[in-house]
């Protein structure tokens, strides 16, 4: 049968398809450094929170403990800093009574930026099946990653609440009046969360490419928490170089959340660089990912 190529407009209108009718969207590779289109990711926002729900139940399904997970690392580590770093090697605990409120307070940023790296460093090449069949912003990936470690946390600030509020029962320990800055504690979680997608989505980028990024990212955070104020004040730091200090992209969150939440000393100018830092981060970041998320469909 021989096909005969009709210009549309000699096309009656009765005679058009349903497929004639609707218009078709052509998805074409952007060429070269490309600005973020926020409008699509928002109409994705629906795939967004599918995916944000389908990391948090992998993340616990088929676990003996469940979220009890989320409570035992922050714990661990406490009781870690205060025989470790509080009693044998004297880090400083700003003043704060008792002293293992200062590491028990310090895990919650540092869980959420470091659980926030890792499930986002690797969401990309988790999902490469999905990568290769259907188009949706990429972005959506590493970003709804993040969400599991904010669940974590959410749980971790319960646990800290029921330690505030129990306080009072213990014999000679006194109770404990939160400052007014604690309700700056929405500021401070979001910065962590974000240092942790700054420093995420570039490696989930590099992480398509190098698979030799999986094995990078568990040495760098091994590093990071001795590197991070966590077990040790920020105090304890020459003033002279405490403001460059926060150029560590986990450092300005976590001794910002210690001051809401526990009073300790301010240091205004370290979470100015910490801020411009996280914001530059994400910046480049962003940028990176949009310059080459129109390869990973080849390459995962």
């Amino acid at each position: 049968m021989t096909e005969i190529n009709v210009p549309e407009s000699r096309v009656p209108l009765a005679a058009k398809t349903d497929s004639q009718r609707v218009p078709h969207l052509t998805i074409r590779p952007s060429a070269g450094w490309a600005p973020l289109d926020v409008a699509e990711i928002w109409r994705f926002r629906e795939l967004f929170g599918i995916f944000a729900g389908r990391d948090i139940k992998v993340r616990y399904k088929q676990t003996a403990l469940g979220s009890a997970w989320a409570l035992l690392q922050p714990l661990v580590f406490t009781l870690l800093g205060t025989i470790v770093f509080g009693r044998l090697a004297g880090a400083g605990t700003d003043n704060t009574k008792p002293a293992f409120l200062f590491y028990l307070v310090s895990q919650l940023p540092w869980m959420l930026f470091n659980t926030g790296l890792q499930t986002s460093a690797m969401s990309l090449v988790g999902a490469q099946n999905m990568i290769k069949k259907v188009y949706f912003p990429r972005l959506i990936l590493p970003a709804s990653a993040v969400m599991v470690s904010l669940v974590d946390f959410l749980v971790q600030l319960i646990l800290v609440g029921a330690v505030l509020l129990t306080l009072p029962l213990i014999p000679r320990v006194p109770a404990f009046l939160p400052p007014l800055q604690i309700l700056l504690l929405p500021v401070a979680t979001a910065w962590a969360f974000l240092a942790a997608l700054a420093i995420g989505l570039p490696l989930a980028a590099l992480n398509v490419e190098y698979r030799d990024v999986r094995y990078v990212i568990p040495f760098v955070t091994q590093f990071m928490i001795f590197a991070a104020p966590v077990f040790w004040s920020v105090e304890r730091i020459n003033p002279a170089w405490r403001a460059f200090y926060g150029v560590l992209p986990v450092a300005g969150p976590i001794d910002f959340f210690r001051w809401c939440v526990l009073g300790t000393p301010a240091h205004p100018l370290m979470w100015l660089v910490g801020a411009i830092a996280t914001t530059v981060i994400l910046t480049g970041g962003l940028a990176y990912f949009r310059r080459v998320e129109d390869t990973f469909a080849d390459v995962v």
